[in-house]
């Protein structure tokens, strides 16, 4: 059962997350529209994405992020100074047993440039690390706070981890006041460790991402998130989540139909629905078993002008357009600015 449920989290994952990167409306119909014009549009309504990530790389936090990595032959890696702070904390913070110790780890910590290493300043009611935000800054001018940190032993897969149900976490700098938050509260899990109920609050200004999901009656949930950038919509999802029993008694359950909308700035959408439980029920699933159990619907101010589906040969989803046009959605997705596309 557990490959089951495997299968249908990768499932939900590509109609969320897959569909999700595109994003809806309800319309009427109109003339077939062509691949290169339906491209076109689909590429200028999700300018939004664009944007969003132009508008990252002005804040603080990338600031802070870019002096956090170094580029090197084998990509994108942890700078020697990042590897450093990080690595120290190990020496200050309690993680008896393997597991994070809040209560014990609390207090003022910061970083010694001297000595390349951390030190308790005092205690405190909650975790404050004070650093420097780049080599090159004169002095800890940046504070990481993480004020709330609640943990529940939850079963998968036959192991017991202790997963984060509340963080409560702020990163300042001097001078320009708080520059990201998150805010994680009302987790709860089934009995097989499978999420039902989370709140989740992302803030980097002037960028901010909610989501949620909330259950509902007779195992459906509702799933939703906001991406906005300076308090204009980016993205929206709104997605049904059926999660069904396993046998008569109850026990167990596993993930059923899932369906819902992605919205991307104000004319480009995608309307998906996916019979999860079905699916993750077959062993070895075909590409027509997969495109039978999942439809993923592109549309233009309430217009069908493609269809997302898996191609079997190549391993990969596929974008086709109205007019028999196809291409790899991870090429569609470069062009409107997904870093790396999804295949």
């Amino acid at each position: 059962m557990q490959t089951r449920l495997r299968s249908a989290a990768l499932l939900l994952a590509f109609a969320l997350v897959g569909a999700g990167l595109l994003g809806c409306d309800q319309g009427g119909t109109s003339p077939p529209m062509t691949a290169d014009e339906a491209r076109r549009q689909i590429i200028e309504s999700a300018s939004g994405l664009q944007g969003a990530a132009a508008t990252f790389e002005q804040t603080p936090l990338a600031r802070l992020s870019e002096a956090m990595m170094t580029s090197g032959s084998e990509g994108r890696t942890v700078s020697p100074w990042g590897k450093a702070l990080t690595s120290g904390l190990g020496a200050v913070l309690d993680t008896t047993g393997g597991d994070f110790n809040y209560d014990a780890s609390m207090g003022v910590y910061v970083w010694t440039s001297d000595t390349q290493a951390w030190r308790q300043e005092r205690p405190a009611d909650s975790l404050i690390l004070r650093f420097p935000e780049s080599t090159g800054a004169p002095s800890n001018n940046a504070t990481f706070t993480l004020s709330r940190y609640e943990t529940q032993s939850v079963t998968i897969g036959g192991s017991t981890e202790q997963i984060p149900t509340e963080i409560g976490a702020s990163l300042a700098v001097e001078n320009e006041g708080e520059i990201f938050s998150v805010d994680l509260r009302d987790v709860g899990f089934t009995l097989l460790g499978i999420p039902q109920s989370f709140s989740l609050d992302v803030t980097a200004n002037p960028l901010s991402f909610t989501t949620s999901l909330e259950p509902g009656q007779n195992g459906t949930f509702q799933y939703e998130d906001r991406f906005r950038n300076d308090g204009q919509p980016v993205t929206a999802t709104t997605a049904t989540v059926d999660l069904f029993p396993d046998d008569a008694e109850g026990d167990g359950s596993t993930l059923g139909r899932v369906e819902g909308t992605t919205q991307v700035g104000q004319d480009l959408a995608i309307e998906y629905a996916a019979d999860v439980g079905a699916l993750s029920a077959l062993e070895d699933a075909s590409a027509d078993e997969i495109n039978n159990r999942v439809s993923v619907d592109v549309l233009l101010q309430g217009n069908q002008v493609a269809t997302l589906r898996y191609d079997g040969s190549a391993e990969q989803i596929i974008v086709e357009y109205t007019d028999g046009t196809t291409e790899p959605l991870s090429d569609l997705l470069r062009e409107i600015g997904v870093p790396g596309g999804a295949s």
